[in-house]
C-alpha cells in the first residue's frame, strides 16, 4: 500500500511544483493532474478508502499515524501551501475531479499571502468550485482539546516511517530546483536553505545508490529537461567529489551549487529554451545572459554562498578564460567551478534535447578532449577516469548476451562493474536474483561490453 501512496504523493507534489513553472492548461500540468486523479482513485479503491487524508505535523506529512519523512522532503511546496491556508492537512475524495484538482493547483499559485483563518480558507475553496477536497485543522495532540469535527477530519499522529527510494530522492531534487525556478518566475524569495537540505539528502544517498538514482534522470519530455539537467549536474558533481575524497562540507556546497547553477534560465522564455531549431543571434544572446542573471539573483539573496554565485556566473567560462560572461582579468577560477563546467558540458552532450539526440559518452569525451582550452585538463582526465565509457546508472549489453546496470567504473574505463539483470539466455531476473560482475577481474576477461543501451532503464 505504501508504494502506491508514494506514487500518489509524488504526483501530487510534482503537480504543484510544475504548476508553479507553467500555465494552467500547459500539457505537462494537465498530464500530471490527470495522473494524480487516476492514481488517487486506484489507491482509494485498493485501500478501501472513501478519502485519502494527508496530515501535516511539524512540517512532516502524516498518513494513518505514520510520519512520511521521505515524501515530506518532496512535499515542501504542499506544506508551504498548507501554511498559507492555515490548515493541518488535505483530504482528497475518491470522487475528486480533475477540474477541482486543477483549481487547487491554480490556487496554490494565485494565493500570495496566508489567509487569516481556516474558515476563510474553506470559503476560498468553495469560491473556486473546490468541494471534494477538504482541509483540516492543525493537529493539537493528545493533551490538547479537539472538537468532534477536528477528530473526524484528522487521522494522523507522529509515529515514524521512512519511504526511501531512488524515485523519491530524484523527485526531491527535481522539486527543489523546480520550486526555486518557479519562485524566481513569480518574483518571490527563493528558499536556498531548502536546496541545501535536499543537497545533503542527495549527498548521503549517492554514496551507496548513485547508479540507482541516475536511472531516474531521463527526459521523456522536453518541458522538464532544464530542471532535470540541474539535478543530473549536481549528482554527477557530488559523485565526482566523493570519488576525490573531498570533505562532506565541500560536497554539500558542491551539490547546492550544482542545483542552483542554472537558476538564471528561469528568466529565459520557454520558446527559446525549448526551440527545436537553430537559435537566432538575439535568441542566443538571451540564452547567454542566463549566467549573469543567475549570479545577480543569487547575489541579491543573503543565504547564497560565494560558491553558489561563482557556479552560476562561471559555468560557461572556459578554462582559457573565454566563453561567457566575460571574465574580469583579476578573477581567479575556483576548481569547483571547473568541475561543474565539465559536468554541465558532459550532461548537455549526453542528454537528448529538442535540437539534438543524446550522444554516447565516448563521442562526448572526444568532443571535449578536442576542445583545446575548453576544460581544466587534469579535472577532465579525472572525470573520465571516474565516470568511464559506461557511466554508472546506464544499461549495457555484454558479449554473452546478458544485460545489466553499470554500478562503477573500473581501473580501465571500458571495464566497469555491472549488476546483471538479464541472463545470457534472455531470462529477465528478479531483484533477488541480480548478481554483480567486475569486468576488470580475471575470471571475466572474456566478457566485454557490446552495446550501451541509451534508451533502456531498469526501473
Amino acid at each position: 500500500m505504501f508504494d502506491q501512496l508514494n506514487t500518489v504523493l509524488i504526483l501530487l507534489c510534482r503537480a504543484i511544483s510544475t504548476r508553479k513553472l507553467y500555465f494552467s492548461d500547459h500539457p505537462k500540468v494537465l498530464a500530471l493532474a490527470a495522473g494524480f486523479i487516476e492514481k488517487l482513485q486506484t489507491f482509494c479503491r485498493d485501500a478501501n478508502l472513501d478519502k485519502l487524508f494527508i496530515g501535516i505535523v511539524d512540517n512532516t506529512l502524516v498518513f494513518e499515524g505514520r510520519n512520511l519523512v521521505g515524501p515530506s522532503i518532496v512535499g515542501r511546496q504542499l506544506i508551504q501551501f498548507a501554511e498559507k491556508l492555515r490548515c493541518g492537512g488535505f483530504s482528497f475524495s475518491a470522487q475528486t475531479s480533475q477540474a477541482e484538482f486543477s483549481a487547487l493547483l491554480d490556487l496554490s499559485v494565485d494565493l500570495k499571502l496566508p489567509v487569516e483563518s481556516i474558515k476563510q480558507a474553506r470559503e476560498l475553496l468553495v469560491a473556486n468550485n473546490i468541494f471534494t477536497i477538504e482541509i483540516a485543522h492543525h493537529y493539537v495532540g493528545s493533551s490538547g482539546a479537539m472538537t468532534r469535527e477536528q477528530r473526524t477530519v484528522w487521522q494522523g499522529q507522529d509515529t515514524g516511517d521512512f519511504l526511501y527510494s531512488p524515485t523519491l530522492i530524484y523527485q526531491a531534487l527535481f522539486d527543489s530546483v523546480a520550486q526555486t525556478h518557479g519562485d524566481v518566475v513569480l518574483g518571490q524569495d527563493i528558499d536556498i536553505d531548502n536546496t541545501r537540505s535536499v543537497s545533503e539528502y542527495m549527498l548521503h544517498f549517492t554514496k551507496a545508490h548513485f547508479s540507482d538514482m541516475m536511472q531516474h534522470v531521463h527526459y521523456p519530455d522536453y518541458d522538464s529537461y532544464t530542471v532535470g539537467h540541474s539535478v543530473r549536474v549536481a549528482a554527477l558533481a557530488v559523485f565526482l567529489g566523493n570519488a576525490f575524497n573531498w570533505s562532506e562540507e565541500m560536497l554539500l556546497a558542491l551539490g547546492t551549487a550544482g542545483l542552483l547553477h542554472d537558476i538564471g534560465k528561469s528568466k529565459v522564455s520557454e520558446q527559446i529554451l525549448y526551440k527545436p531549431g537553430k537559435l537566432t543571434k538575439d535568441e542566443f544572446a538571451e540564452i547567454m545572459a542566463h549566467s549573469r542573471i543567475g549570479a545577480e539573483i543569487l547575489l541579491a539573496h543573503k543565504d547564497s554562498s560565494p560558491l553558489d554565485i561563482a557556479a552560476a556566473w562561471g559555468h560557461h567560462i572556459r578554462h582559457d578564460g573565454t566563453g561567457y560572461p566575460r571574465q574580469p582579468d583579476w578573477a581567479v577560477r575556483h576548481p569547483i567551478t571547473s568541475l561543474l563546467q565539465i559536468c554541465d558540458a558532459f550532461e548537455a552532450l549526453t542528454a537528448a534535447r529538442p535540437y539534438k539526440p543524446a550522444l554516447s559518452p565516448h563521442v562526448a569525451y572526444g568532443i571535449m578532449l578536442r576542445d583545446k582550452g575548453g576544460f581544466h585538463p587534469t579535472m577532465l582526465a579525472s572525470f573520465i577516469s571516474v565516470i568511464g565509457l559506461y557511466p554508472p546508472g546506464t544499461m549495457v549489453r555484454l558479449s554473452d548476451g546478458s544485460r545489466g546496470l553499470v554500478m562503477l567504473s573500473g581501473p580501465r574505463i571500458d571495464r566497469p562493474r555491472i549488476k546483471i539483470t538479464k541472463a545470457p539466455d534472455g531470462t529477465e531476473l528478479s531483484g533477488a536474483d541480480y548478481y554483480q560482475i567486475n569486468l576488470a577481474a580475471g575470471e571475466h576477461r572474456s566478457l566485454q561490453v557490446e552495446e550501451l543501451l541509451l534508451n533502456e532503464a531498469l526501473f
